[in-house]
This record gives C-alpha cells, structure tokens and sequence, in this order.
C-alpha cells in the first residue's frame, strides 16, 4: 500500500477552472494511468503547474488504447491503490459504475459550480449513476462523414449520401470511375468495429435489446440486425481498402489522411490529426457532413472518454484536485490550440473565437465546428448500452461482425450464435430466467 506520506494542508489555492480545491498537498505523489492520446500527451507537458498550485507531484503512464483499457480493468477490478486517476470510456462505465469501485467526485467537489456546469450536459451525464458523478469527460466523441470534394466530383456524385444505401452506392460509382471508396473499422471490439456499426444497426431499424432497461433479452439477430450485417459485409468485402478487416480507428484516420481514400465515417475528434499540416495529403480537400442513416433516423455515435478515481486510491482529495485542474477550461483551450484535439468538453470553448479559428476547416464542402456541434446535438446518450455486461456482449459481437467479413460464417449464422451467446451473459447476471 502506497503512504500518503503528509497531511494536506489549506492554503486556499485554486486549481483551476471553478471550485477551489483550498489545500495542498505537499510530498503526495498522483499517478496517472491513461492513453497517449492528444489531449494525455499534452497534459503531461503541464504537471508542473498543478504541483505549483497544489504541491501533488504527477507521474503519468501513458498506453496505446488496448493496452490502457486492459490496465484499468486490472487495476479497478483488484481494487489495487496503484493509480489514483484512471482513464475510463463511457463503453466501460457501466462495469465500474456499481460496487464501490469509484469514487464519487461529489465527496469533494461542488457539483453545482459553474465550472461544472459548463460541461457538455449529455458528455457529463455519461458519468453519472444514481445521481453521484463519478468522472469529469475531457473527451466528447460523435463520428462525420469525411469525403473528398474534389474526388465525388469525378465520380459524378452531387452530393454526400444521406442513408448507408447511398453510401454503398456511391461506393460502386468511384469505384466504376477507378477510386478507392472506403476504410471503416474492423478491429473487433466494443470501441472499434461496433462503435461504427452500431449507427447502422440502429438505422436499419436494429437494437441490441428487446426494450433496454424494462427487457433485455438480446435481438442482435434480428431480420434488421441482419440486414445491417449484410450492409457492412458487403461494404468491407467490396469497397475497403486491403487490411480494412482488422483496421482500427488509426487506419482509417491513415488512409484518410494520405489521401487513399474518397470518403469514411469516422470519429470527429480525429479531424485535427487527418489534417495535421506536417502529415496530411487532403488539406483542403474535405468535406464534413452528418453520418448517414437509415429506415428508422440517423444515429450518430456518442461516447466520452473522462478521469475517475479509483476508491482504493489513497490520495482521493489530492486526485480530485488533479481533475478539476486536469479538465478545466482554461488547460484544455490551451490544448486545444497547442495539439490536434479538437473533443472539446466544455460548452464554452465550442464558440471560442480562437478555437474555432484553428480547427474549423471549412474549405467550401461544410464547416467541421459546424457539423461536429450538429452532431453532439443530435448523437443519443443511450448509443451504448448502460448495463455492465455490454462490453462483453459488444466483443462478442464484434468478432460475429468479422467472422461474416471473413466469410467463415453467413451474416444470419453469425448474429444467431452471437445472440445465443448474448443470452447467456444476460442470464448469467440474472437479468432473465
């Protein structure tokens, strides 16, 4: 067990953006366990700031997203005291949300300052259960439609599609005018392969459960779900560019960036890396638009990557304080401008006159700020599942999405086993007979 070594003592000294934290905490030493993205590898440039504010010193180990998501579930599942702050996606939540596991951030700071109010309203709600918020997001996801103007012009397409048929349609037309259409996710987990396909199961008319929370028997094999596999199956077989079938969001952010592709649904937090100046072959070239969608509406996904506290922490108050400093608006406008990150949190920053002058990247085809703000307006909160057992069930799913990509299985024969399996999950944790 980790010593706290020394007493906080109140000095009164704010921690940025808000709430005071109104103590230091000298000789106590904050670990941080995240991944390398943007906005992680920025912030490591800053922890000396917030040890001259609070005396806590910092120490961060940082992870690709497989490896951090693996940690944590190591760390929070053994209640272990290594890491007082944790990354957690909202495609997790629901594992930690319940028994103890994290600690309420309500023990220690005011939820109705203004600070925290300044929070994207449905990004904060992702971390909250039974009324206790449990992490503060600095990180708010939805995918766009990503395509080249100049390359739909040449394949005679007017505009973006607007329903996944669309979209596979125009797929065939570049590929008749001998243009690479696509690169989508195919990694098989929860974070990559299903947070795409879930909008198109959803458009399709598809749903995970029967009436989630009132019945939660699985229907991920029904004639909807089906016929949204046989999309996506046919999409990755034809249009794809090679190795698509195990991409990951960083392929696809890749292809787009130097240029080997037309068009792709992918998260809009990584604009700012396709179109890193130094890297990127398309500035200038792109268009932004909403995701397109099906029969039953448009369903941009949604998700929040956020700090929590372990409850074996032994330096809450002091990890606390890290958080407030670590998603303040004043840190995270100074990201923002500094790096690529553009999955800004705060309500604020969304019309700050310096945010939107370096990252709206509108060339003529849809202003990015634009569209992405469009996006988290419409993206529902409840895109995944809230029950602990999703994740489980979503890389299940995943590897019967592959398993219909790679032909071993037909997409029926896929979903069917996956829904057997779907259902033993749901009755191994009692929620039906």
């Amino acid at each position: 067990m980790r010593c706290l070594g020394i007493l906080a003592v109140a000095l009164g000294v704010a921690v940025g953006g808000g709430a005071s934290a109104q103590q230091r905490y000298d000789g106590v030493k904050i670990k941080v366990l995240s991944t390398n993205s943007a906005y992680d590898l920025e912030l490591k440039k800053f922890p000396h700031e917030f040890t001259e504010k609070t005396g806590a010193e910092v120490q961060f180990d940082l992870f690709g997203y497989a490896p951090t998501v693996q940690k944590v579930s190591v760390e929070l599942l053994t209640r272990s005291d290594s890491y007082d702050v944790v990354y957690l996606g909202s495609e997790e939540f629901g594992r930690y949300a319940s028994g103890d596991i994290l600690e309420p951030l309500d023990n220690y700071i005011d939820m109705k300052s203004a600070d925290v109010q300044d929070f994207i309203a449905p990004v904060l709600r992702l971390y909250n259960k039974d009324g206790k918020q449990l992490a503060f997001p600095h990180f708010a996801a939805t995918q766009l439609l990503y395509y080249r103007a100049d390359l739909f012009e040449k394949a005679g397409i007017k505009q973006p599609p607007q329903t996944w048929e669309e979209f596979r349609n125009d797929c065939d037309l570049l590929r008749k005018a001998d243009i690479q259409c696509t690169a989508l996710r195919g990694q098989p987990d929860t974070g990559e392969n299903i947070w795409f396909w879930g909008q198109v199961l959803y458009g399709f008319g598809g749903k995970y459960f029967a009436n989630e929370p009132a019945d939660l028997t699985p229907t991920v094999n029904s004639p909807a779900a089906v016929e949204a596999l046989k999309w996506y199956t046919d999409v990755m077989t034809n249009f794809t560019v090679p190795g698509s079938i195990s991409a990951t969001f960083d392929d696809v952010v890749i292809a787009m960036q130097q240029g080997r592709i037309a068009m792709t649904v992918e998260g809009a937090p990584t604009a700012g890396r396709i179109l890193d100046p130094k890297l990127s072959k398309v500035v200038g070239k792109l268009g932004f638009a909403l995701p397109p969608g099906g029969v039953s509406g448009r369903f941009p996904p949604f998700a929040g990557q956020a700090y929590v506290i372990p409850a074996a922490s032994e330096n809450k108050a002091a990890a606390a304080a890290f958080l407030q400093w670590a998603t303040s608006k004043d840190l995270m406008k100074r990201i923002s401008l500094d790096s690529t990150f553009v999955a800004i949190t705060r309500t604020s920053l969304w019309d700050d006159p310096e945010i939107r002058a370096k990252h709206d990247y509108d060339y003529g085809h849809g202003s990015f700020a634009a569209t992405y703000a469009e996006t988290l307006r419409g993206a529902p909160e409840w895109y995944y599942p809230r029950i602990p057992e999703f994740k489980e069930i979503g890389d299940r799913l995943g590897r019967a999405l592959q398993e219909a990509v790679v032909r071993s299985k037909s997409p029926e024969a896929a979903l069917d086993d996956a829904q057997g399996d779907a259902v033993e999950i749901v009755k191994r944790a009692g929620y039906l007979k």
